[in-house]
């Protein structure tokens, strides 16, 4: 296996773990310090992954993994902790502006970036609801909820086990 496919399917793996997470809380199936912790967690996992990518000279993996690691240390901190969620919100509106431009970078990347092309619009789509319910106030955590679900498994659960079980190689062999 590739290292770099292997980094990006465990990456995957365990965002897939906190989107599931955090819908089913949003839900109002568990609470939400339980998975407070689990967002701690991932975005610890996900940090060191993300520099390891780094070391392998994949910055804008590193980057768009980052993006991911910040979420969840926030809302590790307000599941957690209670703090507030307004800023979280704001922080889901850049994070909207980063998944469309990587969106559009993976589509120019042809057939190998067509997939997480469409994976970085999913995750746009939820943060820009996440966006209008935490930082707008609009009633949307059943709707955001279930698009967290959703998107656990067809943009990362499948798409991480498929990598990690090498099913999957988008890239063709990223050069370790």
């Amino acid at each position: 296996m590739v290292p770099v496919e292997a980094l990006l399917g465990f990456v995957l793996l365990m965002v897939g773990f906190v989107f599931f997470g955090n819908g089913v809380t949003l839900l109002g199936k568990t609470g939400a310090k339980e998975i407070g912790v689990l967002n701690l967690g991932v975005g610890i996992f996900i940090s060191i992954a993300a520099w390891k990518l780094h070391t392998l000279g994949l910055t804008a993996a590193t980057a768009l993994i980052s993006v991911f690691a910040l979420i969840y240390f926030m809302v590790a901190a307000i599941f957690a902790l209670g703090y507030d969620s307004k800023g979280l919100g704001w922080f889901c509106l850049f994070a909207f502006i980063a998944f469309v431009w990587y969106a559009i970078h993976f589509f120019s990347l042809g057939t190998a970036g067509f997939w997480f092309g469409i994976f970085c619009l999913a995750w746009a789509l939820l943060v820009i609801l996440a966006f209008a319910a935490l930082s707008l106030g609009k009633p949307l955590a059943t709707l955001v909820g279930w698009i967290f679900v959703i998107e656990a498994i067809l943009t990362l659960l499948i798409p991480g086990m498929l990598l990690l079980t090498e099913k999957w190689n988008p890239f063709g062999g990223i050069p370790s």
